[in-house]
């Protein structure tokens, strides 16, 4: 095979071999001398090589928008479960790069990250980062092939591609890619799948077992799985000084009106409609939330006119208020 020289930024690397696999067009490359550090656009890929070109296919296995909710059910054998969801709250550009700020952050990530659209890198932001990316953590690269392995900062810190097959999730068949990290204790494996990105984990150490699968999403305007997805909006994500339960607006109202809450912190709340006698006739949230307000809509369209109560509840918080049908 014909061997290629290639410069960057003074440190010369030795081009072994270029190959259309799949969807996308690759490039792979070994160190030659010194350390090569500050190429962003290179990580390391497959036989700890670096990987780099444009691919417009592998970022679809995480797509990002403002605006986009996933939704997990996590689980585990000591007994503990609960759900909770990870919105896209806005973008911003640091240092020229568009990164995506979360509620919170997926299993995988912290809460600001980005995807390399030119590596299929995702990152994390951190402080520090790597000696190859100053202020970025590799979170995993989506563009690795079967048995392919990404080196994180150093040489001991890996997660394998162990698995490249098609998975069924709301009803569509598509592409997906799992990365599995073994450690001492166990083993933790991550699978994403193409337009939806994370879709599930499962964890292994000495202590327990666990898992996460994504139940619902509202990805790109397109809203999947769970249907209670989006019944409540964050409209600021800065803390409040209690939990609250504001009056709905309007009231009285005909059909659809607007509630709004406070969250404090990091709890598990439910909303609740009921009429005169006690019935529920309407859950409007029953989730876990991160601090901040929110929004929620309530559509009566098909209630009978007259009086309805909607209680908030939490943690050593309940509160309860009225609200009047009249069409």
């Amino acid at each position: 095979m014909k061997k290629k020289l290639l410069f960057l930024t003074g440190v010369f690397i030795v081009l072994n071999y270029s190959l259309f696999i799949g969807d996308c067009k690759c490039g792979f490359a070994k160190k030659s001398i010194g350390e090569v550090t500050g190429l962003n656009s290179m990580i390391y890929g497959s036989n700890d090589l670096y990987l780099f070109s444009i691919d417009t296919i592998t970022i679809k296995y995480f797509p990002m928008a403002v605006g986009n909710v996933y939704k997990y059910h996590y689980a585990s054998s000591s007994g503990y479960f609960n759900t909770y969801k990870v919105r896209i709250i806005k973008d911003t550009i640091i240092n020229s790069k568009k990164y995506f700020v979360l509620s919170r952050n997926f299993t995988t990530t912290f809460d600001i990250i980005r995807m390399d659209t030119a590596t299929g890198n995702l990152l994390n932001k951190a402080v520090t980062g790597c000696p190859w990316s100053p202020g970025e953590y590799l979170v995993d690269s989506l563009r690795a092939r079967l048995g392919d392995s990404n080196v994180f900062c150093y040489i001991s810190q890996k997660h394998y591609c162990t698995d490249t097959n098609y998975v069924t999730i709301f009803g569509q068949i598509v592409k997906s890619k799992t990365f599995t990290k073994y450690n001492p204790e166990g083993y933790a494996r991550y699978t994403y799948a193409m337009n939806f990105g994370y879709i599930k984990s499962y964890i292994q150490d000495w202590y327990a077992l666990a898992g996460e699968t994504l139940v619902g999403c509202y990805i790109n305007g397109v809203l999947y799985g769970d249907t209670t997805l989006t019944n409540v909006n964050l409209l600021s994500s800065s803390v409040p000084e209690g939990f609250e339960l504001e009056q709905n607006y309007p009231n009285p109202f005909n059909a659809v009106t607007k509630i709004k809450l406070q969250v404090a912190s990091y709890k598990f709340i439910k909303l609740v409609v009921y009429d005169l006698v006690g019935k529920e006739v309407a859950t409007l949230v029953n989730e876990w939330l991160e601090p901040g307000t929110y929004e929620t809509t309530f559509d009566a369209g098909n209630l009978s006119n007259g009086i309805y109560f909607y209680r908030m509840e939490t943690e050593k918080f309940t509160e309860t208020k009225k609200l009047i049908l009249l069409k």
